[in-house]
């Protein structure tokens, strides 16, 4: 594997463009042409079923080119038969392939790619679909803690149903249930929905459905929250809501799949629940991209709330920062992401904020720019904000400052903050209430929790009773089950009876009551006569009378109005003369008013007397009517009811003795059968209470015998281990004492009293042998001297013996191969085998503790060192553990019995034959198996499960199974599957069913084959469906058109074709067909009406095709007509002539036409040109010709053209190349001239040549279009003519495409080469060349390559260079170069990233000089990075009152001003100012003194006051005015005077200033008056008058109306 390069210590971490990839950099800066590996099609993750092949194809790029390695995160790829891991070249791709999948591979899988400059890393999951059930893993030997960890965790999830292609997700609807109304839209846009309309009435109508399943379990939902990602890492939502049954079951899934969660006590548990009142809250730990998913809460089964956690991949590119802001304003903060969100979560200290009237969330167009804006801040605005998304976040802090214009906030703002801190500790007390209230219903949970798992207990020891009371109980069930038999069919003998008898008197109590019902109907009907017609004569009284009362009150209503309107005109005339006449006329008009009024109300009340009194007199009358008909309907009624009763009395009567008699027999024989029934069950109860009894007593003695046995063998086993420990301990000891003796005599031949202090061996450079006295011995050193340095002078000793003694001790038997578990099928045989490293050495087998030998079905073979234990016709209490031990040495294994459903061969094979039944038959699979239970059953009609149902009974049992199919119709034909499966096996069987029925209508269209005069023949097309059985035939029938009736034609053979002989000429004929099978008719097909006789030519054939030509002979053929004319072809006439001649002459003769659709025509001139046509002739003679064929000349044919010649380009693009050439050239007898040219190409990777044009070209120019760029292409012309074509003419190399090479040049004139930006703004250059071929772009600033937060961009004509937020850092110059084989240019931009300059220091001022003042300041801080930085000064002074600019582009920090007069104050103001602009003023002090002047005295003139009182004038007059009825009317006027005047209207003088038919206003002066709708009454003279204290004025006109 490639390693990162050395020496760099740089992991720097970049996203690739394809998502999902995580990139890491070894280096800083990438070498020129090198790059990081990356994907350019990542691995996708995989759904697949168990057992199928699995594979993730990656391809990548890198330079240098990477490796590629897989991996996964649960284990390892080390298996080469489980995984396979290869490269395709033609492809360029990198597989991982996992063949036959299981569903322990089920997991992420990495596709990790390297090379030495990165490495590039993505994951792909692989999910596997289990099929069957999946063997039992052994039993766990150790203690209980591992088999809890072994225990699989039990997954719970939701059915989604499966989506169709255009179907909408399921989810979709879960998510927009529970969000809010602001959120729809953007839902709709993530799963792709457009029809809003349709979604809201969706929505309702779910939302209706989703409330009555809720309703089921719960009062009420309120105060959703939805889920949001908090700043300290965890995910929370929240819901109120009131449950019916507290004891009610809450769960939660998250993408369908059940989690289980805590109760937040656990800081471990990843899922908490938390319950406050009403209130529960949801929340995850430590959330993580796994995480993310659909949250939904279920209350038992019915959902109460979803909501859907995202976390997007982004990350931030410009973070928050801090803000200062003055208290009373407003603070923004803004992010930057780098891929685009829709909407992200922001914080306040910890607590989510949403848009509202304190805070503003905006997000820009392309989403990635989001913003908050905190609105009229105040300092308890002030602290930490956040801005969450996905899984990062970023802090910026907000700092309220005082405002220094304010002098403090006043009673209102001191009442605001107090009210604030009141609403805070009441929230605080309110929490602190709904805590208690939460720990005490934890506390109460809990303690129910404890009764439950008491009463848990207390369950479980009563179940335990019941199983040993259900044994006892089962021998008494069955006896009382055949009793209950028995009196169940006594009970049916005297239940039909009893029904028998309740019917007859039923039916005789119907009778009666049909009579009864009969003569109340008509009395009612009678009855409701009556009433209708008093109820009519009273509304006709009651009409009348209310009529004259309403003309009544309308003629003293218009007498009142009247009077009201006479009343209103005295009034107003006598109120403009004098208000003594306006208050008599008052005082009389209401005088007036009150006497019309009490005449009216008078006449009113005597009217609503009388018809009162009518009203009264007609219900009196009604009344006694109906009382009548009701006394008489009542009688009859009586009378009928009498009879009916004493006929159902009677009835009754007989039925009740029959019913006692059948009661009495029923009673005698279920008592006889329960007599019977109780000695018999009586009978069985002791029978088994007897066997139970022997049973219990052998069982208890074999118990003992097995008891007694075992500790025979356990003590005999214990006596044989401890004469063997004692054994091996006499030898253990035996041999130690030898070899303590041997190593004493070893010490004693080695140096002795003397040389004990060696070892014999020399290793610990002592000598072994001699003596130390001298220094001198005969022991050997490690290098092979002596243990001293005259080791090799003194002589050496053969040595005899070995120098140390073999003391290795052989500790007896043990193992080479240990026994493995086994599994075997029920009724096979089954081998346990082990391999010892002794050949002599006997063992024994246990199975559970007890020795087996060679009988009972057990077989025990030794064949040297192998030991066989072979179990025959394996059952299921062969199962269990088996052991083999040899002198102490134990080896174990398990064998496991299966027993996987098994279908015997011939039941199979007969299975297998079709079911052959009709229509409206049942069709019954009947198929008995074995197997151990529990085993699943499913039947599968066309690979369709089938469930029970109307038509569909499947019957199960242990041993067999049997499918029902009830009425099956046709279309139930098809394959019958059954698929049989426990946890050992799946066993499957195959069979049809074959449904007979009548076939289908015969299918059209019908062809007609002849229609002459003689014989009409048609076809027609088979039915679509034979209805199982071969058809036999057709019937047939005729109608001649204007004819009612049908003739029989009779049954024909069953080809689809009939001809009609016995036909009448200028006839028409129509024909019914039906099809025939051994079931019957099909339903008729109706053909359209045949003509027959009529005189129909055929059409004319296609024109001849020119197959050959010779000098003496020219080969025609052609196509017959596409209209036959209703009759058949009998042959064709063929016609040539001379090209020029229009004489067309016959070439077969007159009376013998042409019957094949070919001829040879000899009749030929060498030389001449030939034209031909043909005609076709049916029984009512020829047709039109034919067109004219193509000439051709009567001569041999020709041969083949020769090469072209001067083959050449004439132009070419990266996608074109044209191409031109000479026409080859003629010689005699050996190539011919060329008629036109083929254009082959070949790619250079390929071998086959592939012609370009299809049709041959004239021209000798020609353009290949539509090739790859810069690919590598052989091309060739090939020339062609009559005889064929010539051999070809290619170029010798091969032609690339792409245009003639141009040397690269900057096209666009107008690139500037200076640029100033300001820090933070976007910075885009764009340069636009020509070149080719297609050049290498380098950027480079400052002569180094370009930054990574650059993006460059190229194109074929162009590129740009793209800085998304600009620092100061990126001022350089930017130079990018372009080239190619050609040659190279260049072009500089200059970059100047700069901000608004800060502002100068403090100015001070200096006199040096009279009449000039020097001005010096500190420089601005920009002055060091910024060598573009000037000054400006300006100044004013106390005469001019205006800034004038003294000085500009000043490089130093002082200047003189001259011209400063004395008597002035002068300011000036010092300006920083830089290629972005001005920065603030720095002020300079006031400069100079002010000019002593004399006082000045002004007198102000004596001002008069005037008097704009005016009395009132209309300055424009009212206008004649006409107008039709039914029309508006305007009128107005302008009237002036002040005060301003009291405008009134008089019409024929009444003032209509109270009147609401006339819309009267005034508006600054201007009067008008508007008629809605104009009248005769309308007409006359109006008139307007002005009054003021001052006077009065008033002008008039008249409306005229149109009749």
């Amino acid at each position: 594997m490639s390693k990162p390069a050395g020496g760099t210590g740089v992991a720097i971490r970049k996203r690739s463009r394809v998502p999902g990839v995580m990139i890491t950099q070894y280096v800083e800066e990438l070498p020129p042409g090198f790059t990081t590996p990356d994907f350019i099609r990542k691995p996708i993750a995989l759904t697949i079923q168990e057992g199928k092949l699995a594979f993730f194809k990656a391809v990548v790029n890198g330079n240098p080119v990477p490796e590629v390695s897989w991996g996964r995160n649960k284990g390892d790829l080390s298996n080469p038969t489980k995984y396979i891991s290869r490269y395709d070249e033609k492809n360029e791709e990198y597989i991982l392939e996992i063949p036959n999948v299981d569903s322990d591979q089920a997991d992420t899988y990495k596709c990790i790619v390297i090379n030495p400059f990165g490495r590039a890393i993505c994951t792909a999951a692989l999910n596997v679909i289990e099929v069957g059930f999946k063997k039992r893993e052994p039993a766990p030997k150790s203690d209980p803690e591992e088999f809890r960890k072994m225990l699989k965790k039990t997954v719970v999830k939701r059915k989604h149903k499966q989506t169709k292609d255009g179907e909408i997700d399921p989810r979709f609807w879960e998510v927009l249930l529970s969000a809010a109304k602001k959120d729809y839209e953007r839902i709709c846009q993530e799963y792709g929905v457009t029809d809003f309309r349709w979604m809201l009435r969706k929505l309702n109508q779910k939302k209706k459905e989703r409330e009555a399943e809720q309703l089921k379990y719960v009062e009420k939902i309120h105060s959703v929250k939805q889920i949001e990602v908090k700043t300290d890492g965890t995910a929370e939502f929240e819901l109120d809501m009131k449950l019916k049954d507290p004891s009610s079951k809450i769960l939660l899934y998250k993408d369908g799949e059940m989690l289980d969660y805590g109760d937040g006590t656990d800081d471990a548990t990843k899922h908490n629940m938390q319950k406050f009142g009403e209130t529960y809250l949801f929340s995850i730990r430590d959330v993580g991209p796994e995480d993310a998913g659909l949250y939904q809460v279920d209350v038992e089964e019915a959902n109460m709330f979803s909501t859907s956690l995202t976390l997007p991949d982004v990350e931030f590119n410009d973070m928050l920062k801090k803000t200062k802001v003055v208290e009373g304003q407003d603070a923004m903060f803004e992010c930057a992401l780098s891929d685009p969100v829709p909407q992200i979560t922001w914080c306040a200290n910890d607590i989510s904020v949403e848009h509202g009237d304190k805070y503003d969330i905006t997000v820009s167009e392309d989403k990635q720019v989001h913003k908050l804006t905190v609105k009229n801040c105040t300092k308890d605005d002030n602290g930490v904000y956040t801005a969450i998304v996905g899984l990062r976040s970023s802090r910026g802090t907000l700092v309220v400052e005082d405002d220094p214009n304010g002098c403090g906030k006043g009673a209102d703002e001191l009442a605001r903050r107090l009210a604030e801190e009141k609403d805070r500790l009441q929230r605080e007390k309110d929490e602190a209430a709904r805590r208690a209230q939460a720990e005490k219903d934890e506390a109460a949970r809990k303690a129910q929790a404890e009764r439950d798992e008491a009463a848990r207990r207390a369950a479980e020891q009563d179940k335990e009773a019941r199983k040993a009371q259900a044994k006892r109980d089962e021998a008494v069930r069955k006896a009382q089950a055949e009793r209950d038999e028995a009196a169940r069919k006594a009970q049916e003998v005297h239940d039909e009876a009893a029904r028998r008898a309740q019917a007859e008197k039923d039916e005789a109590a119907r009778k009666a009551q049909e009579a009864q019902d009969e003569v109340a109907r008509r009395a009612q009907a009678a009855r409701d006569e009556a009433a209708r017609k008093a109820q009519e004569e009273q509304d006709e009284a009651a009409r009348r009378a209310q009529a004259e009362k309403d003309e009544a009150a309308r003629k003293a209503q218009e007498e009142q109005d009247e009077a009201a309107r006479r009343a209103q005109a005295e009034k107003d005339e006598a109120a403009r003369k004098a208000q003594e006449e306006q208050d008599e006329a008052a005082r009389r008009a209401k005088a007036e008013k009150d006497e019309a009024a009490r005449k009216a109300q008078e006449e009113q009340d005597e009217a609503a007397r009388r018809a009162k009194a009518e009203k009264d007199e007609a219900a009196r009358k009604a009344q006694e009517e109906q009382d009548e008909a009701a006394r008489r309907a009542k009688a009859e009624k009586d009378e009928a009811a009498r009879k009916a009763q004493e006929e159902q009395d009677e009835a009754a009567r007989r039925a009740k003795a029959e019913k006692d008699e059948a009661a009495r027999k029923a009673q005698e024989e279920q008592d006889e059968a329960a007599r019977r029934a109780k000695a018999e069950k009586d009978e069985a109860a002791r029978k088994a209470q007897e066997e139970q009894d022997e049973a219990a007593r052998r069982a208890k003695a074999e118990k003992d015998e097995a008891a007694r046995k075992a500790q025979e063998e356990q003590d005999e086993a214990a006596r044989r281990a401890k004469a063997e420990k004692d054994e091996a301990a006499r030898k253990a000891k035996a041999e130690q004492e030898a070899a303590e003796r041997m190593a004493a005599m070893a010490a004693g031949k080695g140096g002795g009293q003397n040389g004990s202090d060696g070892d014999g061996t020399g290793k610990n450079r002592k000598g072994g042998d001699g003596t130390l006295r001298d220094g001198k011995g005969d022991g050997f050193d490690l290098d092979g001297t002596g243990g001293d340095k005259s080791g090799d002078m003194a002589k050496k000793r053969v040595r005899v013996g070995e120098l140390v003694p073999n003391s290795i001790i052989d500790h007896g038997v043990h193992f080479l191969n240990g026994l493995s578990d086994t599994a075997a099928n029920i009724g096979e045989s089954a081998e346990l085998s082990c391999k010892i490293n002794s050949e002599d050495k006997t063992g024994l087998w246990y199975k559970d503790g007890k020795k087996l030998e060679s009988k009972d079905g057990f077989t025990v073979v030794k064949d040297g060192a192998h030991h066989k234990l072979i179990i025959n016709d394996c059952q299921e209490r062969d199962a269990g553990k088996y052991k083999f031990e040899v002198e102490g040495r134990k080896s174990e294994a398990t064998l496991i019995v299966q027993d996987p459903p098994k279908i015997d061969a011939d039941t199979l094979s007969k299975f297998s034959e079709p079911v052959i039944v009709k229509a409206g038959e049942n069709a019954s699979f009947k198929l008995p198996f074995s197997g151990k239970e529990p085993i699943k059953i499913q039947w599968f009609k066309e690979d369709e499960e089938l469930l029970q149902g109307h038509s569909v009974k499947i019957e199960k049992s242990s041993a067999h199974t049997r499918l029902l199919l009830t009425k099956c119709q046709r279309k139930d034909t098809g394959e019958i599957k059954i698929k049989i499966k426990n946890e050992f096996a799946t066993v499957e069987a195959t069979s049809k069913l074959i449904v007979l029925d009548r076939p289908t209508p015969p299918q059209g269209p019908v062809e007609t084959v002849e229609s002459s005069l003689s014989a009409i023949e048609f076809k027609w097309r088979p039915p679509k469906d034979d209805g199982g059985c071969p058809l036999t035939n057709y019937n047939l029938e005729r109608q001649q058109l204007g004819r009612n009736t049908w003739s029989k034609i009779g049954d024909i053979p069953g080809q689809p074709t009939y001809r009609d002989s016995n036909i009448d000429c200028g006839r028409k004929y129509c024909y019914r067909i039906r099809a025939k099978n051994s079931e019957g008719f099909s339903d008729v097909m109706t053909t359209n009406d045949i003509a027959a006789g009529t005189l129909a030519f055929p059409g004319s054939p296609s024109p001849p095709k020119i197959v050959s030509a010779f000098k003496d002979c020219i080969n025609c053929a052609w196509l017959p007509p596409s209209s036959t004319g209703g009759g058949s072809i009998i042959g064709y006439n063929l016609e040539k002539r001379k090209k020029g001649s229009n004489v067309w002459s016959q070439v077969n003769p007159k009376d013998d036409p042409i019957r094949d659709k070919k001829y040879a025509v000899k009749d030929v001139i060498e030389g001449a040109e030939y034209e031909f046509r043909v005609c076709a002739i049916n029984t009512c003679g020829p047709g039109e010709p034919s067109g004219p064929s193509e000439c051709a000349i009567a001569r041999d044919p020709k041969k083949p053209p020769g090469k072209v010649k001067d083959l050449k380009i004439t132009g070419s693009s990266y996608t074109s190349l044209s191409l031109s050439w000479t026409k080859p050239t003629e010689v005699k007898g050996e190539e011919d001239d060329a008629k036109g040219y083929f254009v082959e190409i070949r790619h250079a990777d390929q071998l086959e040549w592939s012609r370009y044009n299809s049709n041959a070209v004239i021209q000798t120019s020609f353009t290949v279009v539509g090739l790859k760029s810069m690919a590598m292409y052989w091309v060739r012309v090939i020339a062609t003519n009559e005889g064929g074509e010539g051999l070809p003419q290619s170029f010798d190399n091969y032609i690339i495409a792409m245009p003639p090479p141009v040397k690269p040049k900057f096209t666009d004139k107008k690139m500037k080469s200076f640029m100033v930006v300001k820090a933070g703004n976007t910075v885009r250059v764009s340069v636009s060349f020509e070149a080719s071929p297609l050049p290498d772009i380098m950027w480079l600033k400052d002569g180094v390559p370009v930054a990574k937060h650059v993006t460059i961009t190229n194109f074929e004509k162009g590129s740009q260079l793209f800085i998304y937020t600009s620092e100061l850092s990126d001022t350089g110059i930017y130079m990018v170069n372009v080239k190619n084989m050609v040659g190279q240019d260049t072009f500089a931009i200059e970059i100047r990233v700069t901000d608004d300059p800060k502002p100068p220091g403090p100015v001070e001022l200096e006199q040096n000089v009279h009449g000039t003042v020097t001005l010096s300041w500190t420089p601005s801080p920009d002055e060091k990075r910024d060598n573009h930085l000037h000054y400006m000064v300006m100044k004013r002074d106390s005469v001019k009152q205006t800034w004038c600019t003294v000085v500009d582009r000043l490089f130093n920090n002082k200047f003189t001003v001259i011209n400063i007069l004395p008597g002035r104050e002068y300011n000036f103001r010092v300006f920083a100012k830089n290629d972005i602009g001005l920065s603030e003023p720095s002020v300079s002090p006031v400069w100079g003194t002010t000019k002593q002047r004399e006082k000045f005295t002004y007198n102000m003139p004596v001002s008069r006051t005037l008097d704009f009182q005016a009395p009132p004038k209309f300055i424009v007059s009212l206008k004649l005015h006409t107008a039709p009825p039914g029309y508006e009317c305007y009128m107005s006027c302008a009237a002036t005077g002040n005060p301003t005047p009291h405008i009134t209207w008089y019409h024929n003088n009444v003032s209509l200033n109270t009147n609401p038919n006339y819309y009267i206003t005034n508006v600054c002066g201007v009067c008008s008056l508007l008629i809605l709708k104009v009248g005769p009454k309308d007409m006359g003279e109006y008139t307007v008058v002005a009054e003021s204290p001052l006077g009065h004025d008033e002008c008039s006109t008249k409306l005229i109306v149109k009749e």
